[in-house]
């Protein structure tokens, strides 16, 4: 799942220190499952309009009645932002939301060149209505915050496009499940992978794309019995999402204070 525009795909594109280590922002879930209803009842859709008329898509994940969570290379530029709650059909939200002005808080050490510390919060316009089709996802525990996941099983989704070839985001929210590699395995491909990120496996096709960045990964947490928001889609290869690279996600136990600061949303001690 990468993020798209709503008529172009808007990608951003780096070169690394290795060779053709290029990089782009993410958009889409290749090759993945559509979604039931409310079986991502966190999963946020944005619309995006920056300057000069240009319009973009993105994901986020509700962590609250008032707060979402996203990738801050999405919104950085953001002078509107329409807000898409509790539907899998893209067009056909339970809530629609948008915000003329809207509130948006970048990490302090956000930085655009190397995508370090990709990650924002958005302050809806005016508290969600919670339903069983909109509901915050949980947190990491602070117990976890030094948990890598190295292996575990992790679901990304998004309404992205859901191939290479495909010249415009999925109408339908779809998800893949795939398990988490190891940073130390997800630095042979990125140079750039730091320990505030945490990277997918995509073997066999299966990865985010352009038109979901800022949506969620998340790994079910046994000692919560919750779903839990482990991950925000931050960037992957730009020569395809479908070969098999790796998916780069923004870690979020690394800023679980951060965004307790920053929203009042507190994470739970164990």
């Amino acid at each position: 799942m990468l993020f798209a525009s709503l008529i172009i795909a808007l990608t951003i594109g780096l070169t690394q220190s290795r060779p053709n280590d290029e990089l782009v922002s993410q958009g889409r879930i290749a090759g993945g499952t559509v979604a039931t209803e409310s079986q991502f009842p966190h999963q946020v859709g944005l619309s995006i309009e920056e300057e000069n008329n240009l319009f973009s898509w993105c994901g986020g994940s509700l962590i609250s009645e008032q707060y979402v969570l996203t990738a801050a290379h999405c919104v950085e530029e953001a002078i509107a932002i329409v807000y898409y709650l509790g539907g899998v059909q893209r067009l056909a939200p339970q809530q629609l939301m948008k915000s003329l002005d809207p509130s948006i808080q970048l990490h302090p050490d956000w930085n655009p060149k190397t995508l370090e510390n990709d990650i924002a919060l958005l302050k809806l316009p005016q508290p969600a209505i919670l339903s069983g089709c909109i509901k915050p996802i949980k947190l990491p525990a602070i117990a976890s915050s030094y948990a890598s996941y190295d292996y575990k099983m992790a679901t990304t989704s998004g309404w992205g496009r859901i191939n290479d070839v495909s010249t415009a985001i999925s109408n339908e929210l779809r998800y893949v499940v795939r398990y988490v590699e190891s940073n130390e395995d997800c630095l042979y491909t990125y140079a750039n992978v730091r320990p505030t990120n945490i990277c997918m496996d995509t073997t066999g096709g299966q990865s985010t794309c352009t038109g979901d960045s800022g949506g969620p990964l998340t790994y079910f947490d046994h000692t919560q019995n919750a779903e839990i928001l482990i991950g925000i889609t931050s960037y992957g290869k730009k020569s395809g999402c479908t070969q098999g690279y790796p998916s780069v996600f923004t870690r979020v136990t690394a800023y679980l204070d951060w965004i307790a600061a920053v929203s009042g949303v507190g994470h739970s001690q164990s």
